[in-house]
């Protein structure tokens, strides 16, 4: 499996009023806006960014083999102040369409966990610090 090319990014977390109310059946919402994921040469580096927004996360990436192959993704944005802002995703190649064969129609995809490993740098409804989500990476070429 290649990793490197482009990719659709998307990530979701609990509601946390939901949560409380409910822990074994939270509703879920976008966490991030839809991103864009550029894997480079070799599939080891690339970049998340979120068009129109100054968010560029540089990515270290390992694929690992197996059955499925998992994806294991460190993201992290140096801040102006010194600090970084840094998320760990863990995640395994599916059909996008379950119980489907992979084909042209039913590509692979990457889900998996997304977990906030340092302070929220969101300008409103800030999630805190190990805040655990899901996400989706689907190819776009």
């Amino acid at each position: 499996m290649s990793f490197e090319g482009k990719w659709k990014y998307q990530s979701y977390r609990p509601e946390p009023g939901t949560l409380a109310a409910s822990p074994t059946n939270p509703t879920f919402v976008m966490w991030s806006p839809p991103g864009l994921v550029t894997i480079n040469h070799g599939g080891t580096t690339g970049q998340l960014v979120f068009p129109g927004l100054p968010i560029k996360l540089d990515l270290k990436c390992e694929v690992v083999p197996g059955t499925p192959e998992k994806a294991f993704i460190s993201a992290v944005m140096n801040l102006p102040d010194g600090s970084q802002f840094t998320n760990e995703l863990a995640g395994v190649f599916v059909p996008a369409k379950l119980g489907q064969q992979i084909s042209k129609d039913n590509p692979l995809v990457v889900r998996g966990t997304i977990v906030q490993t340092s302070d929220d740098i969101a300008p409103v409804n800030k999630q805190p610090k190990f805040t655990t989500g899901f996400f989706v990476l689907e190819r776009t070429e």
